[in-house]
Parts: C-alpha cells; sequence; structure tokens
C-alpha cells in the first residue's frame, strides 16, 4: 500500500509505502512530514481524520489553505485520490472511493502523546464497582515503567459514555482505602497507560500509529517501552509505526527498522529505509549525540590511511549519495593480538548501534595465523576464532603493497608508472628515479616488512622535500592510487566483495 502526499503544509511531495508487518521507527526534522503522513495514513480507516489534523479556515480561503493538496493512495494497483473542495475532502475517481475496504488492516490506531486524563465521580468509587485491570495492561505498564505499583491498577466505568474508564491505583493508611486517580499520573504515565490499552486490546495483522508517545519518558523506560511494543507487535503480526526524535530509541533501533524523512531544497521528502543511526542523528539530534555506525580496528597509522582510502572508493561507487554514507572512524590500536583483545573486549564503550570490525594486514593472514596454527597455539587461534565474522584482512601489508606498486607494477606497465609520477600535479616525481637510486637500494633489511618500511620512508621523505607537502598527506596519495590501481573499472567488484558485507551488515 503506498501513500503520497502533494502540497500540503510545506511538503512538495512525499511517496511512503507502508512497509510490512513489524516495529518501524520513523523519524525526521520537524516539517519532514511525520504527523501528516500519519494523518493520511490513519483516514484509511477514519473518515474524520482529513478534518482533525488537516484544519482549514472556512472564513479565509487564503489562511490554512488546501485547494492543491492531493493525498494519493494505491492499494492493490488501484489508486484514489482526495482533494480539499472547500467544504469537504472529495475522492477522484469516485467509483474508487470505497477502495479502502481492501486495506489489509482489520483496524488502524492513531497513538499521541496526550495529557487528557478521565476523572471519576466520587460516589463512582464503590467497590462494588472497582474493576481489575487487565493483565497484560498491569504487565505492560509494570515493565515499562519500572514500577510495581501498577500490579494493583484498578478501573471504574464512569457515566460519561464510551470508553470512558476512569484508572485508580488503590493504597491503604490506617487500614482505609484511599485511591490515586489520573490526576496524579505524570505525563509519561498517562500516554504509557493509553498506548498500553490501544495495543493489548487491537486485533492481530493491525496498524499503529504512534506518535512520540515516550517524549515524556526517561531514557531507560523509552527503551523498555520499544522492547515492549517490538514484543507484543510480533505475538500479534502488526505493523507498527513509530515516530520520534528521540536519540535514544534511534541508538537502540536496528538499522534495518530504520526510516528516515529527509526534506529537499525543492520540497521533495525523501524516504530512506534502513538509515544509519549516525547519519538519522546528525540529522536530528544535538552534536553530542553524534557518533559513529561503524567503528574499525586497525594495527597502525599505515593501516589507517589505506583503509580509509579503500572506504572512500567504496563510498563513491557504492554510496553515490554523500549525504546518505555511513559514518565510520578507523582506530589504530597496535599489533594484531591488542587489535583482536580491542574488538571482543569493547562492546560495552559502544551503543548497540555501532558496528565494531577489525581490518587485519594481510601478513597476519599469511605469517601469524599459520605459524600459530602450526604450534597449535591455543590463545591464538582461541582469539582468532571469537572474532570469525567480524575480522577481515586488508589486501596487502601496507607498506609492503605500495613498495610492490612503486618496483614491480612499474616498472612492468609504462601506465602505471606514468600514474604515479602523476600523483602530484606540478611536481616531477620519476619513481623510477626513486627505487633505483643508491641509498635506496641500500635498504635490505631481511625482513620484508621492515625493508619495505624503510623503504617507503625514504621516498616519502624525498617526495615530501621535493613537493612542500606533509609527509602524511603524501601517504595519503599513495594509498589512493595504490586503491586505484587495484581496484579500478571491473576490479571494483572486488572491493564490493570485500566491504559489502561489512557496511551492509544489519
Amino acid at each position: 500500500m503506498i501513500v503520497t502526499l502533494k502540497n500540503i503544509k510545506r511538503i512538495g511531495e512525499l511517496r511512503f509505502d507502508i512497509p510490512d508487518p513489524g516495529v518501524w521507527v520513523l523519524t525526521g526534522l520537524n516539517g519532514s512530514g511525520k504527523t501528516s503522513l500519519f494523518a493520511s495514513i490513519y483516514r484509511i480507516h477514519a473518515q474524520h481524520a482529513f478534518q482533525k489534523f488537516y484544519k482549514t479556515s472556512p472564513l479565509e480561503h487564503r489562511l490554512d489553505s488546501y485547494e492543491t493538496t492531493e493525498i494519493e493512495y494505491e492499494i492493490n494497483k488501484e489508486v484514489v485520490k482526495y482533494h480539499y473542495g472547500g467544504q469537504r475532502w472529495r475522492a477522484t475517481p469516485r467509483r474508487n472511493a470505497k477502495l479502502f475496504d481492501q486495506s489489509p488492516y482489520p483496524s488502524i490506531e492513531y497513538i499521541e502523546a496526550s495529557s487528557d486524563r478521565i476523572e471519576p465521580f466520587p460516589y463512582e468509587i464503590q467497590p462494588r464497582r472497582l474493576r481489575q485491570a487487565p493483565a497484560p495492561l498491569k504487565s505492560f505498564l509494570e515493565y515499562v515503567l519500572g514500577d510495581g505499583k501498577w500490579g494493583g491498577l484498578q478501573y471504574v466505568n464512569t457515566q460519561r459514555g464510551v470508553s470512558s474508564d476512569a484508572y485508580l491505583i488503590p493504597y491503604k493508611v490506617s487500614g482505609r482505602n484511599y485511591y490515586f486517580s489520573e490526576k496524579s499520573f505524570s505525563l509519561g504515565e498517562l500516554c504509557v497507560l493509553k498506548l498500553a490499552k490501544k495495543i493489548c486490546a487491537v486485533e492481530e495483522r493491525s496498524l499503529l500509529l504512534i506518535d512520540e508517545v515516550e517524549m515524556a519518558l526517561h531514557p531507560q523506560a523509552q527503551v523498555r517501552l520499544l522492547q515492549k511494543i517490538t514484543e507484543i507487535a510480533t505475538e500479534k503480526n502488526l505493523t507498527v509505526l513509530f515516530s520520534t526524535h528521540s536519540a535514544t530509541l534511534i541508538k537502540n533501533t536496528s538499522r534495518k527498522s530504520l526510516i528516515h524523512l529527509k526534506s529537499g531544497g525543492n520540497g521533495v521528502v525523501s524516504v530512506i529505509n534502513g538509515a544509519f543511526p549516525a547519519q538519522v542523528l546528525g540529522d536530528v539530534a544535538f552534536d553530542d549525540e553524534l557518533a559513529a555506525d561503524f567503528v574499525f580496528y586497525v594495527e597502525d597509522k599505515q593501516a589507517k590511511l589505506l583503509a580509509e582510502q579503500m572506504f572512500g572508493m567504496y563510498m563513491a561507487h557504492c554510496h553515490p549519495d554523500a549525504s546518505y554514507r555511513p559514518l565510520y572512524k578507523v582506530a589504530p590500536v597496535g599489533g594484531f593480538v591488542q587489535v583482536l583483545e580491542m574488538l571482543n573486549n569493547s562492546s560495552s564503550i559502544f551503543p548497540n548501534h555501532v558496528k565494531r570490525h577489525a581490518l587485519l594486514d594481510a601478513d597476519v593472514k599469511t605469517e601469524s595465523l599459520v605459524e600459530a596454527q602450526r604450534q597449535n597455539n591455543q590463545t591464538l587461534l582461541t582469539l582468532f576464532n571469537n572474532s570469525a565474522g567480524k575480522m577481515t584482512y586488508l589486501p596487502c601489508t601496507p607498506e609492503q603493497g605500495l613498495i610492490e606498486l612503486f618496483e614491480v607494477h612499474a616498472t612492468a606497465s609504462v601506465d602505471v608508472q606514468n600514474k604515479i609520477n602523476g600523483m602530484f600535479p606540478g611536481h616531477a616525481i620519476n619513481i623510477r628515479s626513486l627505487t633505483t637510486a643508491a641509498d635506496y637500494l641500500q635498504l635490505t633489511k631481511a625482513n620484508l616488512r621492515d625493508r619495505a618500511k624503510d623503504r617507503l620512508k625514504n621516498i616519502v621523505t624525498k617526495v615530501s622535500g621535493v613537493t612542500g607537502i606533509d609527509e602524511i598527506h603524501v601517504k595519503r596519495t599513495m594509498y589512493n592510487e595504490y586503491c586505484k590501481h587495484k581496484y579500478s573499472g571491473n576490479k571494483i567488484d572486488d572491493l564490493r566483495r570485500l566491504l559489502g558485507p561489512i557496511f551492509n551488515a544489519r
């Protein structure tokens, strides 16, 4: 089922495909269309929804006007559109006015934060009229609000019409019965009570629209509220759209369940499914809520430089929308043992939405792991096993990868040599001269990685001296050229296969 809003308030267009059953957390800046969207969805089962949420001013057509507004519904590939005709909303074509009868939901409930209270008259509070609240309702309140007082919740049906149950919590003083009425409940307690009543009583397979009900709850209660809603939604096969600005809820929601409404400059609101939490927080939260979606542990600064260039190339090809790329941090830790220990012991440092991954130098796989297996080193083997699924190997040992590019590939290909020489436009760099210089060739340590470190340092120092560019930027440029050589053209699929499973994990 698809709902499309056009020319309503500040929204030029918002096209929303109602998702499958489950709990979906909907977020976005104020004015991005969350409440308008909820009102349009609610209209499927509530004829008064437009009148309630799209209030007009009949005496002045230029004030709060909906003359150009269009709400379109697509159900089972049939379409009906609603326009405001000055007095009421009209369906086009009229023959599709009953299209809502094909809705897959037996009911749609709209639940919003409200301080409305129901107070019983004194004469109504009589022992014979009091009833115990349903057990699921009490359980919901006890779990979310973390307070056992809700285990004694009672209600009385007042004389104020349908759905006029007034809730009370009994207590005793000197053997006499007294009651706390809804007047004594906080806003958060009232919001959770109203939500609990709806969700505990709703039919299976229904749709619930929950609009910022968590706003009066402290963070721990917000998390428990989301957990309880998810539990009931699973039991009843409900579809729940939960609108929120809460950084706590965003950080505790699985990425696959995040839906972000992002307003464009042209009034078109993009619907981002599976949004990255850190990107969402950067849009809706304060600076102190900013984090990363991924933290990568590497061995040293060389690995960090290489990894960042690989990520940059991957994002450019696989996440072309720069405003919706995942945020990541790369942290050099030390040797591979320290990297894996940090990987396995840092879960308490980060919120659940931050994924942690280790990127190890290639020689760990070809040398360290092989040696651990040969010696049957159970400590190291256990460390590797515990890191399975959270560990990936870089395509090379960084310094060795660059030296191989300079010494082997540049020698074998004039094209590669010319690209390397052109890394620093405006400066005459001849990589062949650098790798055949006498002082360079004298760097001959037996250990290949140590030799590569010495030789790379020699080249970087000379290039920095000629160009006046700092050594970090020189290395960054060289690793960028390495990635171009390794992954350009059809070889970009190799990079996708390496990094895709990491960045697409949910």
